[in-house]
């Protein structure tokens, strides 16, 4: 028995094998990720373990990790760390009564910072070995913070005999991921929410709850206004749709292009919760203009904008969409090479122009735009003027002035206009001639008239109490336009709805009629009449 002994030991010499894992070398994953560092340069990382079996006959010939540990991902905890176990597979031999014993026997770890790197202080893990051999599983927990967030590790592991006793692990990644948590609402903001064609817009979609783990993808609609520079995430931006000429298709709108982004939340249960922005393309709206009058218009769009490169800008004045340009007159004046269309003394004919705002950027001998949409811009008539209105002054038909005794008829006082000879004060615009003038300029207009009360000139009597309404008149002009009114000072119309001008005189079939009046005081009597032109049918 004694021999066939010392055959077997000697038949295993001879027939020796070595198992151990597919590539002894050290593993180095520093290249797996951007971020990923370098393993330490005091701690390098130690080849792999090896071990050997032949037949029912194995053993351990280099303590060691038989695989590198893996990156994997965690669920962030409540506190400020949370225990993760990492399992490793180790060589392992038990030993027989504590003799021959070659065990993992305790874990370190230490923790890489983005700002001290490595610090080569390792911290106790929590270890837990298996018995099986030569290889067996083990696992290692260490405290791990909870802020989401990827953070890289190296162990250091000790064994319990000298072949050898301190091994290094490659640097591995325990990502930390928020704890799943729906969106029940998705705010989206655009900025700016009105632009040029081609210029860019900022889009945020705001979670509500703010941890909320849902993911976000952005759609638009319509789809032919742009992209996106990402179809994900909460903050993204989009690239506006560049028209391939100045006068496109897309441009010939009155108030733009709306467009709407659509933010979809998807959850970790796989629910949906949507929010929506709208934008405008172009820029410019409908511009109603009067001739005469001095404008400026600047498109909301570039304000506070930052432009690409310096920008040229070119106001463009058009007779109709098709592209025909207008010529200012010699009278008016024109400002188009600033974000400010600035134009003096508007002499365009009453009718409907549009208008337009190229901004153009040169980069690297290579010209882009942005443009406006080509808006509407209408020129309305001037302004109604009151020229001239008539001094009435009243006496009897046979030119004489009306005595006391003639205001006891019971059938009162008539008295015929007769052409003015009085001076006019300060106050005062009115014309001896009974001239009436109105030009229109082009637009509808109506003129009212409104007497105050009579008032004795010396006393400053009313003729027929503060509030008047006891003379009658009745107005007459060349023109054929009649009136009725009293010293009430109720405004009463003239004329209503009318385009043309008018010039006329003062009829003298006008006349004013006082009824009997019991007391009365010698003296001049005067009204005020207030001519009133209105912008307006």
């Amino acid at each position: 028995m004694r021999k066939l002994r010392i055959l077997i030991v000697l038949t295993l010499t001879a027939l020796l094998t070595f198992t151990c894992c597919v590539g002894a070398a050290p593993v180095q994953t520093g290249e797996a990720a951007n971020d990923r560092p370098p393993a330490p340069a005091a701690t390098p990382v130690s080849p792999l373990g090896q071990t050997w079996s032949f037949i029912l006959f194995y053993g351990v010939s280099k303590n060691g990790l038989i695989t590198q540990p893996g990156d994997q991902s965690v669920v962030a905890a409540a506190g400020t760390s949370m225990a993760v176990n990492v399992p490793l597979v180790t060589t392992n031999i038990n030993g027989i009564w504590g003799f021959n014993k070659q065990r993992l026997s305790a874990v370190s770890y230490q923790q890489y910072s983005s700002s001290n790197g490595w610090p080569n202080q390792f911290t106790n893990a929590t270890l837990t070995v298996g018995t099986g051999e030569p290889t067996t599983s083990a696992n290692a927990k260490l405290q791990v913070p909870t802020v989401p967030g990827t953070y890289y590790y190296q162990l250091k592991l000790t064994y319990s005999n000298d072949n050898p006793t301190t091994v290094y692990s490659d640097v591995f990644a325990i990502t930390v991921v928020p704890k799943p948590i729906n969106a029940t609402s998705v705010a989206v903001a655009s900025n700016p929410s009105a632009v040029l064609w081609g210029q860019p817009i900022g889009l945020t979609a705001q979670l509500t709850p703010a941890n909320s783990t849902a993911t976000i993808a952005w759609q638009v609609s319509p789809t032919s206004a742009g992209a996106f520079t990402s179809t994900s995430g909460q903050i993204t931006s989009f690239k506006t749709q560049v028209p391939a000429t100045m006068t496109d298709a897309v441009l010939q709108t009155d108030s733009g292009t709306p467009i709407n982004f659509i933010a979809t939340a998807t959850n970790p249960d796989q629910t949906t919760v949507k929010g929506t922005a709208s934008a405008t393309l172009g820029g410019l709206g409908p511009l109603t203009v009067q001739r005469g009058e001095n404008f400026t218009i600047k498109p909301p769009a570039l304000t506070g904008v930052q432009y690409p490169s310096t920008p040229q800008f070119d106001w463009v004045i058009y007779k109709d969409r098709s592209g025909t340009r207008y010529t200012p007159t010699a009278d008016e004046h024109l400002t188009t090479n600033t974000d400010t269309l600035n134009w003096q003394n508007v002499q365009a004919p009453q009718e409907k122009l549009y208008y337009q705002l190229i901004v153009s950027f040169t980069n690297n001998g290579k010209t882009s735009h942005w443009y406006t949409n080509i808006a509407p811009l209408t020129i309305t008539a001037t302004n109604p003027e009151l020229h001239a209105v008539p001094n009435l002054q009243f006496a009897l038909s046979s030119g004489t002035n009306p005595t006391i005794a003639d205001f006891y008829n019971p059938n009162g006082v008539m008295m015929q206009y007769a052409p003015s000879k009085m001076v006019n004060t300060a106050n005062w615009d009115g014309n001896n001639a009974g001239v009436l003038a109105i030009t229109s300029g082009g637009s509808q207009w109506r003129l009212n008239v409104q007497f105050s009360p009579f008032k004795n000139m010396t006393t400053q009597r009313n003729l027929g109490g503060s509030s008047g309404g006891t003379a009658a008149f009745s107005l007459h002009f060349a023109d054929g336009t009649t009136m009725a009114a009293k010293d009430d000072s109720q405004p009463v119309t003239l004329y209503n709805g009318v385009t043309q001008n008018v010039t006329t005189t003062t009829s003298t079939d006008t006349s004013l009629k006082i009824p009997q009046t019991a007391s009365i005081q010698p003296g001049t009597y005067q009204s005020t009449a207030t001519w009133t032109l209105v912008k307006a049918p």
